[in-house]
């Protein structure tokens, strides 16, 4: 080390306030990680600055340089020290020593500190059993979210599921959706998520990924609001009118979601979708319409056309003959 360095690091010792200071400032505006060890002394200073800089060495500098000097503020009383040592556990690379310190600051009267700890310690599933249980029943919902996201509980995430928090029931309903359950315990997942708008806008993306029979149940009897969301999830997730979740849809007679996620579509395999819809006892007066008008703007395409006088042909449905008649007339109207 060089004599300047030590020379600056000596003078954390010295009477005068003045140079102390002065120390301080140039091994932080130079980054001396070597003057950590020195600041220690600086912990139990009468001037609070002092105390707030030695934490500041230590939060800088200890996690990487010397992990072990953290030890000696997670067993004080400071709450400051505490707050130091449980901001950097994700920074400290000796996981033993990381763990002996959250599980000091346990008992630290902070509950900040308290929750930092105990979400290292159940992240990097280092909690014992004994804690597990202490976690599940705290009463800071974010020391509750995050056992949830962790357990292989069913039990203890259905009964989250009907918890008065509603980040705990989302966190519950999104681990039981990551879980391979049984018959029983799927069905008491769609009836909490049918009763809960949060755990079904969790439930539709993963359903709408997996591709799988919930998003028949997920659809049915929802609100207008819910519908476009699902209709918009269907946008981000399917490309082509021939994917298997469109077959999934139409099978579960869920035909008002695929209408409407084909406005806008122009492609071949689109359009051979749309003419079977408008044909389609299941699907009512309104979506037809609604499909029919939102095509208007190709009006002068052949295959529009034809489109149109196969329903004015076929159709008894006045509502969808008068978007059929718009459609067909459209063309005939000079364009500006």
């Amino acid at each position: 080390m060089a004599a300047s360095l030590q020379s600056t690091i000596a003078k954390l010792k010295h009477k005068d306030i003045r140079q102390r200071r002065r120390a301080v400032r140039v091994l932080f505006d130079s980054d001396i990680h070597e003057s950590v060890e020195a600041f220690s002394k600086l912990l139990k200073d009468n001037d609070i600055w002092f105390r707030n800089k030695a934490i500041e060495a230590y939060r800088r500098w200890a996690p990487k340089h010397a992990p072990h000097l953290l030890m000696e503020l997670a067993e004080g009383k400071e709450i400051d020290g505490h707050k130091c040592v449980s901001s950097v556990l994700e920074n400290i690379q000796d996981l033993k020593l990381a763990e002996q310190l959250a599980r000091l600051l346990l008992s630290s009267e902070d509950l900040i500190v308290k929750r930092k700890a105990s979400v290292y310690l159940i992240e990097n599933r280092l909690s014992k059993s004994e804690e597990e249980e202490s976690f599940l029943i705290s009463k800071d919902p974010t020391i509750r979210t995050a056992t949830l996201a962790v357990s292989e509980d069913v039990l203890d995430l259905q009964n989250a599921l009907i918890d008065s928090h509603p980040e705990i029931r989302k966190q519950a309903g999104l681990r039981m959706l990551e879980m391979d359950l049984s018959e029983e315990e799927k069905n008491q997942l769609n009836i909490a998520i049918s009763n809960d708008a949060a755990l079904w806008k969790l439930a539709v993306p993963k359903a709408m990924i997996e591709g799988n029979e919930n998003l028949i149940s997920l659809v049915r009897d929802c609100t207008n609001t819910q519908r476009r969301f699902f209709v918009t999830s269907m946008r981000e997730h399917i490309v082509e009118a021939d994917d298997q979740r469109i077959t999934t849809l139409l099978d579960g007679d869920c035909t008002s979601v695929v209408s409407r996620w084909l406005v806008g579509r122009n492609d071949s395999k689109s359009d051979t979708l749309r003419e079977a819809l408008l044909f389609d006892e299941r699907v009512d007066s309104i979506d037809k319409s609604r499909m029919l008008e939102r095509i208007l703007h190709r009006q002068n395409e052949e295959l529009v056309q034809e489109l149109a006088q196969k329903v004015l042909d076929q159709s008894s449905d006045e509502v969808v003959l008068s978007a059929a008649r718009n459609l067909s007339t459209a063309s005939d109207e000079p364009s500006l």
